[in-house]
C-alpha cells in the first residue's frame, strides 16, 4: 500500500467515520486493542487510559462537536461510563459502498447490582426508552439494563435522566469491576442471607475512583467518589490505568447457581446452612476467540472458604493481583483466568492470603441442589407472591407476538412492585397481593405475553445475546435468529415425541460468550454470517463446560445436524438423565458417528460428486 493510498484511506475513514474494527475495508490494518491518533501514532488501550485524566479523555469536547460519533480513543474511555459506540450494521455495508457516514448509535448500560430496582425506577427507564431509546429496553444476562440505538445528540440528556432515578451507568463497561450479579431467589431463607446488600457493598467498593462521571454527565462539577458511597481515591484498589481487562463478580448460595457463578473472575458461594461461611472461586471467564486456540472458556477454581466479614479483603486482594500481574500487553489474554491458568491455583491462593491478610480454610467444591429459573408464580408468604415473567432474550419491546414494553409497564404501574432481573434476562415482579393473581395474568394475556407455564420447556429455558444489528463483535445473528431456531428445533422434538422434554439452548453471535453459551446444554456460537459452531454437554447447574460438537455448520443445517444425536438420546438415555449428561458420557467414536458435516466438508463433497 503506497503512502498516498494510506493517507487517502485514513481520510476516507475519518470522513465517513468507519468503526475502528472495520478499517480493513479501506486498507488500514490495526492490531487488537490499538487506536490511531490524529497524528497517525498508534496508541494502545493502556496508553489511552493513562492519558485520559482519570477517564475524562476528550469526551466533553467531542460531546460539543457537530458530529454523530466519537473518535476511537474517546470510544474507549466512554466504556467506563457505561457507553458503547456502535453503528447500525444492517446498513453498514450499503453506506460504506455509497461512501456516506455510517448510522452511528450508542448503547448505554445501566449497572444494577443484583438486578434489584424499584417500580419508580423501572417506569422512569421505560419512559426514557420510549423517548430516547428506540422504544426498547434490553435486560442483560448480568442483571443490568441496556438502551440501544441512542443518538449521540441524545446521550447527555439520557445519561442525566438515568442518574435522576438514582441508578448509574458508571462501571457498566470498561476495565473495572463490572455489575455485580446475585441470585434473585424469592425463597425467604435465601433473602435472609442478604445477597442484595452484599452485591451493593461490593459494587460501591469497586467503582472507578474518578470524579469524571458527575462532571461530564450530571452538572459539570466534580463530585468526590465518597459522596456517591464509593471508595475514595486514596482507598481505591485501582490506579490511573484501572485493570488490564474487565472483571466480573457473582454471588449465589449453595442451593442454586442461577447466575453461573463459576464463570466469573471471582465467584462467591454463601452456605445456606451457615451464612458466615463463604466459598471463594477465582479465574472464571467464558470469552474466547474462534481463530486463536490459546484463548479459552474456563470455570473458576476453588480457593477455599473464609468468614463473610473477610469477603471484601479477599476480593480486594484478587483485584489487586489482577491489576499488578495481569497481561497488559495482549488484551486477548488479559482476563484473570489466564493468570490463574498460567500460575496455578496454589500460587493464586498464597498470593491472595498474603495480600489480603486472610487464611483460606479447606472446602469442598459446590455442586448445588436445585436448578431454578425463577419463572412463574413464586410463593413467598400467605398474602403475597412473586412472579417471574419470561422475556424473549431479555428484550422488552412491543411486537406483533407480544407487547412487552406496554405489558410490563402496565404491571409495574398497577402493582407498584419491587423488581429483580434474573441472570437470563427475565424479570421477577415481587410482592403481588394474592388477591391480584387473576389480574396479573389478565394483564399478561391482554398484552399477548405468554405465562411461563404456557411455553414449551425448550422456549422457557433458552436465551441469546444481542448480536446484530448493534454489536460490533457479532459474526452472525443471535437474538433475532433464536426464535426461528427454537421453533424449528421444537418441531423436530415433536416429531420424536419429545416436545415436552427439557432442553436448554444458549445462542451467541460470536465466540465472546455474552449469553454464556459454553455453560448451555446446547451452545450455538456464531462463526460467520451463515454458520455456527455447536457446543454440547454442560450440566444444568453451571459446574461443567460443554465441548465442541461440530464446527462451522450452516445455519440451515443446525437442527437437522442435531437430530441424530437427539434421537440417540431418546433411545439410549438412562432414567432421569439430562441431554447434557448423556452427551458427556459418550465416547469419541459415538460422537463422531452423529456429528454433522461442516460447510467446508459439504462443499468438498459437492465438488467431488
Amino acid at each position: 500500500m503506497t503512502i498516498d493510498a494510506a493517507i487517502g484511506a485514513t481520510q476516507l475513514r475519518r470522513q465517513i467515520r468507519i468503526p475502528i474494527n472495520m478499517t480493513k475495508l479501506v486498507g488500514i490494518n490495526q492490531r487488537e486493542g490499538q487506536m490511531m491518533t490524529d497524528e497517525s501514532k498508534t496508541l494502545t488501550v493502556e496508553e489511552i487510559k493513562a492519558r485520559s485524566s482519570w477517564l475524562r479523555g476528550n469526551v466533553a469536547q467531542e460531546l460539543q462537536e457537530d458530529s454523530t460519533s466519537f473518535e476511537a480513543d474517546t470510544a474507549q474511555i466512554l466504556k467506563f461510563h457505561g457507553i458503547y459506540v456502535q453503528d447500525n450494521r444492517d446498513t453498514r455495508a450499503e453506506r460504506i459502498r455509497a461512501k456516506v457516514e455510517l448510522d452511528h448509535r450508542c448503547m448505554i448500560r445501566v449497572a444494577i447490582p443484583g438486578g434489584r430496582l424499584s417500580a419508580d425506577q423501572y417506569l422512569a427507564l421505560d419512559a426514557l426508552a420510549r423517548k430516547l431509546g428506540s422504544g426498547s429496553l434490553r435486560l442483560t444476562t448480568r442483571q443490568g439494563i441496556q438502551f440501544h440505538f441512542v443518538a449521540k445528540a441524545d446521550l447527555g440528556e439520557l445519561m442525566n435522566l438515568i442518574n435522576d432515578t438514582l441508578l448509574t451507568t458508571w462501571g457498566g463497561c470498561g476495565d473495572v469491576v463490572r455489575n455485580v450479579t446475585a441470585c434473585p431467589s424469592s425463597d425467604e431463607g435465601v433473602k435472609r442471607l442478604g445477597l442484595d446488600e452484599l452485591a451493593q457493598t461490593i459494587s460501591l467498593q469497586f467503582k472507578a475512583p474518578s470524579d469524571a462521571y458527575y462532571e461530564l454527565w450530571i452538572d459539570g462539577t466534580r463530585v468526590p467518589n465518597q459522596v456517591l458511597g464509593a471508595a475514595p481515591v486514596a482507598e481505591s484498589v485501582y490506579g490511573p490505568t484501572m485493570l488490564p481487562r474487565k472483571f466480573k463478580i457473582g454471588l449465589t448460595t449453595s442451593r442454586d447457581n442461577c447466575v453461573d457463578v463459576f464463570s466469573c473472575d471471582v465467584g462467591l458461594v454463601i452456605d445456606v446452612n451457615d451464612p458466615r461461611r463463604v466459598r471463594i472461586y477465582a479465574g472464571g471467564g467464558l470469552g474466547r476467540s474462534g481463530t486463536d486456540d490459546t484463548t479459552f472458556a474456563r470455570l473458576g477454581d476453588l480457593l477455599g472458604e473464609v468468614d463473610r466479614l473477610q469477603v471484601l479483603d479477599v476480593i480486594t486482594a484478587i483485584v489487586g493481583l489482577h491489576r499488578d500481574e495481569g497481561n497488559r500487553e495482549d488484551r486477548s489474554h488479559a482476563r484473570l483466568k489466564y493468570l490463574v491458568e498460567a500460575r496455578g491455583v496454589s500460587w493464586v491462593r498464597s498470593e491472595v492470603e498474603r495480600r489480603g491478610g486472610v487464611s483460606f480454610s479447606a472446602a469442598t467444591p459446590d455442586t448445588f441442589v436445585v436448578e431454578d429459573d425463577h419463572l412463574g408464580e413464586l410463593v413467598t408468604d400467605n398474602d403475597h407472591f412473586d412472579f417471574g415473567v419470561k422475556l424473549p432474550s431479555g428484550r422488552i419491546v412491543n411486537r406483533e407476538n407480544g407487547r412487552y414494553l406496554d405489558g410490563v409497564a402496565a404491571i409495574v404501574d398497577e402493582f407498584n412492585p419491587e423488581l429483580a432481573i434474573t441472570a437470563r434476562g427475565d424479570l421477577i415482579v415481587r410482592g403481588v397481593a394474592v388477591s391480584q393473581r387473576d389480574r396479573l395474568r389478565e394483564l399478561l394475556a391482554l398484552h399477548g405475553i405468554d405465562a411461563p407455564e404456557e411455553l414449551s420447556p425448550l422456549h422457557r429455558a433458552s436465551f441469546a445475546c444481542v448480536a446484530l444489528p448493534t454489536c460490533g463483535l457479532a459474526l452472525a445473528e443471535s437474538e433475532r435468529y433464536l426464535p426461528e431456531f427454537l421453533d424449528e428445533f421444537h418441531t423436530m422434538l415433536a416429531e420424536l415425541s419429545m416436545s415436552e422434554e427439557s432442553f436448554e439452548v444458549r445462542m451467541t453471535g460470536c465466540p465472546n460468550g455474552c449469553a454464556r453459551p459454553y455453560l448451555g446444554e446446547i451452545g450455538i456460537v456464531g462463526r460467520s454470517k451463515r454458520s455456527y459452531d455447536i457446543f454440547i454437554g454442560a450440566d444444568r447447574h453451571g459446574t461443567r463446560l460443554n465441548t465442541l460438537f461440530a464446527r462451522d455448520v450452516d445455519r440451515g443445517a443446525l437442527v437437522s445436524g442435531l437430530e441424530p444425536l437427539v434421537r440417540r438420546y431418546r433411545d439410549q438415555r438412562r432414567a432421569g438423565e439430562s441431554f447434557g449428561d448423556f452427551y458427556f458420557r459418550l465416547d469419541d467414536e459415538e460422537i463422531a458417528s452423529v456429528r454433522p458435516a461442516s460447510r467446508q466438508r459439504r462443499s468438498r463433497a459437492k465438488s467431488e460428486s
